[in-house]
């Protein structure tokens, strides 16, 4: 009796360990987003109260909402202790939103980020309005483009890089 009691809890110990150690092991699609950047870019035409806080001196009130959209890039990344020393270089809309044409489009906005060098996680939102006159979708597209987040990090020696044109990462959301 004591014999087949403990020959069952030693085959049960072995089963429960085996789904254990199977349970924690990275999938090979979890293995090959490693490190997984993730970036949305919505573009909407404001609200109300987005657009009521809009101001622009050359214009005053003579302005239509929907003349303006609101741009929100959300960034998530998380990456396994492969890799080392992540960056992300984030761009500078404000000031920079004017090239695609003479018009100054970034109208105003703000961006938070948090990183945790523990858990190997950074986020990034970032949500400002755009002056739109004149841009179709395809034309916020392009302006958006010029605009990249590059992440750059270590993997043990070798430094590897991403680049991500925001553009075409765009949601137009109706």
């Amino acid at each position: 009796m004591k014999k087949k009691l403990l020959a069952l809890i030693l085959a049960s110990t072995v089963v429960f360990s085996s789904v254990l150690m199977t349970g924690c092991k990275k999938t090979d699609e979890e293995e090959a987003k490693d490190p997984n950047i993730q970036v949305e870019v919505d573009v909407a035409k404001p609200n109300i109260e987005e657009f009521k806080s809009i101001e622009i001196e050359q214009l005053g009130r003579n302005i239509n909402r929907d003349e303006f959209k609101v741009v929100n890039i959300s960034v998530y990344t998380n990456y396994s202790d492969k890799y080392s020393d992540m960056k992300m270089t984030i761009p500078t809309f404000k000031g920079k939103c004017g090239s695609v044409d003479s018009i100054q489009r970034y109208v105003s906005g703000n961006a938070t980020s948090s990183e945790n060098d523990i858990d190997r996680v950074y986020r990034y939102d970032e949500d400002f309005i755009l002056y739109t006159k004149g841009l179709d979708n395809n034309g916020i597209k392009k302006l958006l483009n010029q605009h990249k987040l590059v992440f750059e990090y270590k993997n043990g020696e070798e430094t590897e890089k991403q680049t991500i044109s925001l553009g075409n990462e765009a949601n137009f959301i109706k």
